[in-house]
């Protein structure tokens, strides 16, 4: 046989080679089925669990919940009934904030600063609203009824992506890979959470873990930079707490991996962990720009109500949740029995899958196998590490009363949040079962390994039948405390029937888990079955997230109404105020009209200033003081003398409110009278007018609402011109009892005629009075209101408001802050007075005249000219966080009134400008962009080095010798 050297290679004649492998058959080229299965799934999860909101016939927001809000339940949103409770949050703050941060960046601005709510408060300044998340880009360049739908789906493709990713690093297959992304991005923490910053925090958890596993394998700058990633983009979405659980948990894996990978060779080791602490680092500095600022703003807000006990843990029975998420309840209000236990359903639920369930589980029974399929005391630490954050997560007790005793994160943040890390805990765990049974390894014979697979079955077995006992009583003591008498479904019945259809999916789950393991060895049959999983995950997936997810109509997304078009076009620069079931939280924000109140964190001495107002301004603890109260509680009117600091200029409240002032209630002479449907009743007003209100005494025996009948009351002065009209929807109505209609007539004077008409309703008796109906009114009064709107809400002027920038040429000290607060309260200040804590420059008792020049998010400029020396004084929650200047100089930011800011002025025309810049906030964005571009140049250098040496590895060729024997 000739043969022939090249170099170092010896090759044989072509006529010596063997025949050619025969081409594989067509259908062995095909996709793995399996692999094909489980992204069929995925993508059936993502598109059909979001639904329409994805192509834009209805948005992922419960607007539906406005339909008891004044103006919209009186206007579009009146016969729009809520589908999901509990999410009262995003729809008053989180989509809000998002939406607005959206329109200023569609504009060209990056908006720090929110002005439109409780007198200011941090936009994109800090991570709080992760309106800069990664996942939240959609509301930068989509319209915000569609934003939310594809945000949903970024966060379904982060968190299955960056689980397929750690997954493939961690040897597993594909499908197996793919599996366990879809396993976490049905569970119960990635779906309850949507539209709040929760959920995006949690999708990058698998990203985090994968950098983790990358560095203990290269221990390269690049790996430091991928962590630094994944750790920036956790931050990013703006709750603490979700991202801390993660980052003590990746810890601890990266520590438990280092030692596996390198045993003995502690250098190596220490290499690895400083790398991860390196790449944490660096993730922080990367949003340094937001970081830093946060924790000065964070440090002068008033946080309280956030202390944690050990009994403050999703409790043992909520295990049933795991394959039954709605055997406490629903959250559909149509579709009762409603969410019943402790907490509301969000806090509780511990969905993962009766499939994903039967996958862990294997995996733990299959304790040898795992062992040996994944990288070393990788199988032990995720067992370990789900056993032990179960413990605390749904026991609670000792273990978790000892984290409590941690500064910040088991101390003032609730463990239920934990249940995302446990959710991707559990995620691996599954998509390892899922590997171990498509490889089948051979598992060991012994007795001991036998007992120990039966035991894991047992335990789980008997933690379910636990579970079920108590969760049975908790049904029964809340059928037996219902407070509703309508016919509904029992509160057992519920849960047996919930945990029922579980249990349904968990035996086919066992059963194809069992044929995959002990079943025939046929591949169609292998792949028919596996194929099967990821199809039971996603169709259980769906039947829970379908009735979940809100969809409501594009038309009914915060629709503009007309009290938004009247504050519009009265406020100006100054404020309005609304009480309670009136244009609640902040969802005005995105129309641009400033509000009191809102919801988000509120700076301290703003919210002690707000809380001198009667009643209870913020919600008592252990609620957290995030949402401003917006009604007294003793029912008093609005003309606190702070609301008038604070620049309120108008007051909203629903139609169902009756005005305040004087009633003259008159029950008529023993008579009724009856009003005929779409017949106008017309009825001297007793005393004329001015007036507020005017109400008929109802005396139809068994009235009830009907929320579809109207009473409209026209009042005409003696020409027969309407002065006002209005009317109001019949929601409150009794027997008995006056039924107002408020009426913009303050202006009204002389003798009035009221015309009563009954719309879309039937005939109404009412207490009647010399053979017309008997009419009630509601005088007006010195009170400094003035009701100037009554359609779907009404709207009082507050006269006594003064501007929320103004001038004061004179003022006064004190030190003392109950003492000053209680001044302020009882409105003992001059118009042109301010209050200051320590004395300051002298004001000259002069006036001035100020214009607006600017009023945006992060900057506000005013012209001054002053008469002599004085102070400029911003009704706003400036004070910790932003900085002013007075013709181009800086000057100083000093509290004025307690809570708001001033600064001082001397005589003539000035500018001054006022501009957001919390402390560390130019330091921020130094680190920011230093560290970016030192990750970016260490990345590239390492590639050039890299590059460099393998070009040095590669060796010169030797002359090329012939040698033919």
């Amino acid at each position: 046989m000739a043969t022939q050297t090249i170099g170092a290679v010896e090759r044989t004649d072509a006529s010596a080679a063997p025949p050619p492998a025969r081409p594989a058959r067509w259908w062995r080229r095909l996709p793995d089925p399996i692999v094909c299965a489980v992204v069929v799934a995925i993508a059936a999860f993502a598109v059909l669990g979001i639904g329409s909101p994805l192509w834009g016939r209805t948005t992922l927001v419960e607007t539906g919940l406005l339909n008891h809000v004044s103006p919209y339940s009186d206007g579009q949103l009146r016969n729009i009934g809520q589908q999901t409770s509990n999410m009262g949050d995003t729809v008053d703050s989180a989509i809000p904030s998002a939406w607005l941060f959206g329109d200023a960046i569609k504009d060209g601005e990056f908006a720090s600063w929110n002005p439109y709510v409780l007198g200011g408060t941090p936009l994109g300044g800090t991570p709080n609203t992760a309106v800069t998340s990664p996942v939240a880009l959609p509301f930068w360049f989509l319209p915000a009824w569609l934003a939310p739908a594809i945000m949903k789906l970024l966060e379904i493709i982060a968190a299955v992506g960056g689980t397929f990713l750690f997954l493939r690093l961690l040897r597993l297959g594909r499908a197996a890979a793919l599996l366990g992304g879809l396993a976490y991005a049905t569970s119960a923490f990635m779906v309850v959470w949507t539209n709040w910053p929760q959920s995006r925090v949690a999708a990058f958890i698998p990203a985090l873990f994968w950098a983790l596993e990358r560095i203990v394998r290269y221990r390269r700058v690049r790996e430091l930079a991928l962590l630094a990633l994944a750790v920036a983009a956790l931050l990013l979405g703006g709750f603490p707490s979700v991202t801390g659980y993660a980052l003590v948990t990746g810890a601890f894996y990266l520590a438990v991996r280092a030692f596996a990978e390198n045993p003995g060779a502690l250098r190596r080791v220490a290499a690895t962990l400083a790398l991860g602490a390196g790449g944490v680092v660096a993730g922080v500095m990367l949003v340094a720009a937001q970081l830093l600022p946060w924790v000065s703003i964070m440090s002068t807000v008033l946080v309280r109500g956030r202390e944690q006990t050990p009994d403050q843990h999703v409790p043992f029975e909520l295990l049933l949740t795991s394959i039954a998420p709605y055997a406490f309840g629903t959250t559909d209000p149509a579709n009762p029995p409603n969410y019943f236990h402790i907490r509301i359903f969000l806090e509780e639920v511990s969905y993962v899958g009766a499939a994903v369930l039967v996958l862990a589980i294997a995996a733990v029974a299959l304790a040898r196998s795992g062992r040996a399929v994944l990288p070393r005391a990788t199988w032990a630490f995720f067992v370990g590490a789900t056993l032990a954050w179960g413990i605390v997560v749904f026991g609670g007790g000792p273990p978790l009363a000892l984290l409590q005793k941690l500064p910040y994160l088991f101390s003032d943040n609730s463990v239920e949040r934990a249940r995302s890390v446990l959710g991707f805990l559990v995620a691996v765990l599954a998509a390892t079962g899922f590997e171990l049974l498509l490889r089948r390894r051979s598992e060991a014979t012994s007795r001991a390994r036998k007992l120990y697979a039966v035991a894991v079955w047992a335990a789980v077995g008997a933690g379910g039948v636990v579970a079920y006992v108590i969760g049975r009583d908790v049904a029964q003591t809340a059928w037996a405390n219902r407070t509703s008498l309508r016919v509904m479904r029992p509160a057992g019945v519920q849960l047996n029937i919930e945990v029922l259809q579980g249990l349904a999916f968990v035996a086919v789950a066992a059963a194809c888990a069992a044929l995959l393991w002990w079943g025939p060895r046929k591949p169609m049959f292998r792949v028919a079955i596996a194929g099967l999983i990821p199809l039971l995950i996603a169709v259980q997936a769906l039947i829970w997230v379908r009735p979940y997810y809100p969809r409501t109509e594009k038309e009914n997304f915060y629709p503009v109404t007309d009290v938004h078009t009247y504050l519009a076009t009265h406020l100006d620069h100054e404020r309005w105020f609304g009480s309670d079931n009136a244009v609640f939280g902040g969802i005005h924000m995105q129309y641009k009209l400033r509000a009191l109140h809102g919801h988000s964190f509120v700076d301290t001495r703003f919210a002690e200033l707000l809380e001198e107002m009667p009643g209870q301004q913020f919600r008592p603890p252990p609620k957290p003081a995030t949402y401003l109260r917006t009604e007294p509680l003793d029912g008093s009117p609005p003309t606190s003398p702070i609301l008038d600091l604070m620049s309120v200029t108008h007051y909203v409240t629903p139609p169902e409110r009756v005005p305040w002032g004087p009633q003259r209630v008159d029950r008529g002479d023993g008579s009724r009278f009856l009003i005929q449907p779409n017949q106008a009743v017309s009825v001297p007003v007793p005393a004329g007018g001015p007036l507020r209100a005017i109400a008929i005494l109802p005396d139809s025996p068994g009235i009830k609402p009907s929320n579809r009948t109207r009473i409209e009351i026209a009042l005409k002065d003696p020409s027969g011109a309407v002065v006002a009209k209005a009317e109001r929807y019949d929601r409150t109505i009794a027997q008995g009892s006056p039924f107002f209609v408020a009426l913009a007539a303050e202006d009204a004077r002389g003798p009035l005629t009221a015309e009563i008409t009954v719309r879309d309703g039937p005939a109404l008796w009412v207490a009647g009075r010399a053979g017309k109906p008997a009419l009630s009114v509601v005088g007006t009064a010195d009170d400094g209101l003035r009701v100037v709107f009554d359609d779907a809400a009404v709207i009082y002027e507050r006269t006594k408001a003064q501007p929320r920038v103004r001038w004061a040429s004179r003022t006064s000290v004190e030190p003392d802050g109950k003492r000053r607060m209680e001044r302020l309260a009882a409105g003992t200040l001059a118009p042109d007075e301010i209050l200051l804590d320590v004395p300051g420059a002298e004001a000259s008792g002069a006036p001035a005249e100020i214009q607006w020049v600017e009023d945006g998010f992060d900057e506000m400029e005013v012209t001054v000219d002053a008469q002599g020396a004085g102070y400029l004084v911003l009704a706003d929650a400036i004070q910790p966080t932003w900085q002013v200047t007075v013709d181009g100089k800086r000057a100083d930011l000093v509290r004025a009134d307690h809570a708001l800011a001033a600064v001082a002025v001397p005589q003539g025309k000035h500018t001054v400008r006022f501009s957001y810049a919390p402390s560390g906030h130019d330091l921020g964005k130094w680190l920011t962009i230093s560290t970016g571009a030192i990750l970016l140049l260490a990345v590239l250098g390492e590639w050039w080095w890299l590059r460099r040496r393998r070009r040095q590895a590669i060796p010169t060729s030797p002359p090329v010798a012939a040698n033919v024997s």
